[in-house]
């Protein structure tokens, strides 16, 4: 990586000034930052997530009017109440991101393995729905959950071992995906199950009426609740719904909340722009529902088209937001 940046640096006869990194104190990226800003005497820039995200989004629609209400769906960012981000409301400009709403968090159990087995996201979601009575008695009915070590991981959760809270929303696209049987004990590649719940709600192609999520307000922040769409999936389960069915009407009702709480958290701070951005965005049938049903509030929609929406786009963003602090240089 050294070797290639001083190659650009030859090639394109940039001095760099700045070094941007993300503000996960863990990723080898912000390490390598930190000692390149020190070697050679560069000022260091911490860029939170999702920030980065919007603001990757911002500059490629030219945004130049001041602050949007930025709508950040992906697997994971660190956020700066030590939690792990994922479903994100936030005003943003160039320079700050403040948080207005999100996903309400559930814990990861089992860290990063959480990220890999859909099951275990599942199991936290069913678990926070129904309470541990409750999803017990469901769990033996569902072959995501046959044969789980479930008594290992609640004792997990429960004492916050390795369990960190999160609020991303590819974790609950995984967690659906193994509800209806459509995710794999253990992925293979970031957003497998969640590309197998897209390609099965296209095909029930909305023939149902949309999951409906809860909405409320907890400490001045707007929290999406789904556990309401965790109790009517599990009745429609039941009650014969296909899987398909299901896919599409957890899509169908994601959009809608996503919709819904931007237009009221947009009015609040008298803000007519949402910025779209995260791996989560680019998924098809989700777009395809939340664009419109956010136009048809008055919201000018910003989107990713050439930058990649998900971790792709993160440089640019990172970029955008130093080179604006330091402006001024």
């Amino acid at each position: 990586m050294l070797t290639a940046l001083a190659d650009y640096r030859a090639l394109f006869g940039q001095t760099p000034a700045i070094v941007a990194v993300d503000a996960h104190p863990g990723y080898r990226s912000r390490a390598l930052g930190q000692k390149l800003a020190e070697q050679q005497s560069w000022l260091l820039e911490t860029v939170w997530h999702h920030h980065a995200h919007i603001a990757a989004t911002m500059v490629e629609n030219g945004w130049q009017q001041g602050p949007v209400l930025g709508l950040a769906l992906d697997g994971t960012g660190y956020g700066p109440d030590g939690t792990l981000w994922g479903c994100e409301i936030l005003v943003c400009d160039y320079a700050h991101m403040a948080r207005v709403g999100h996903l309400a968090t559930v814990p990861m159990p089992g860290g990063e393995k959480a990220a890999r087995e859909p099951w275990r996201m599942l199991l936290s979601h069913l678990d926070n729905a129904l309470g541990v009575e409750g999803a017990s008695k469901v769990q033996a009915q569902l072959c995501a959950l046959k044969e789980k070590q479930v008594d290992t991981l609640r004792s997990m959760a429960r004492a916050g071992l390795n369990s960190p809270l999160t609020s991303s929303a590819g974790r609950l696209f995984d967690a659906m995906a193994a509800l209806v049987g459509h995710a794999p004990p253990s992925m293979s590649y970031e957003g497998e199950a969640a590309l197998q719940l897209e390609a099965l709600a296209e095909r029930a192609g909305g023939t149902c009426a949309p999951l409906e999520f809860g909405v409320r307000m907890r400490e001045k922040l707007l929290e999406i609740d789904p556990a309401p769409m965790w109790r009517a999936a599990l009745h429609r389960l039941a009650e014969g719904n296909s899987s398909a069915e299901l896919a599409w009407a957890f899509h169908a009702g994601l959009a809608h909340v996503l919709a819904r709480a931007s237009a009221q958290l947009a009015r609040h701070a008298g803000l007519s722009t949402v910025a779209l951005a995260g791996g989560v965005m680019h998924n098809g049938v989700l777009v395809s529902m939340l664009v419109p049903l956010l136009q048809s509030s008055g919201l000018r929609v910003l989107m990713p088209a050439q930058v990649p929406a998900g971790d792709g786009g993160l440089a640019m963003g990172q970029a955008a937001v130093a080179a604006y602090r330091h402006r001024q240089l």
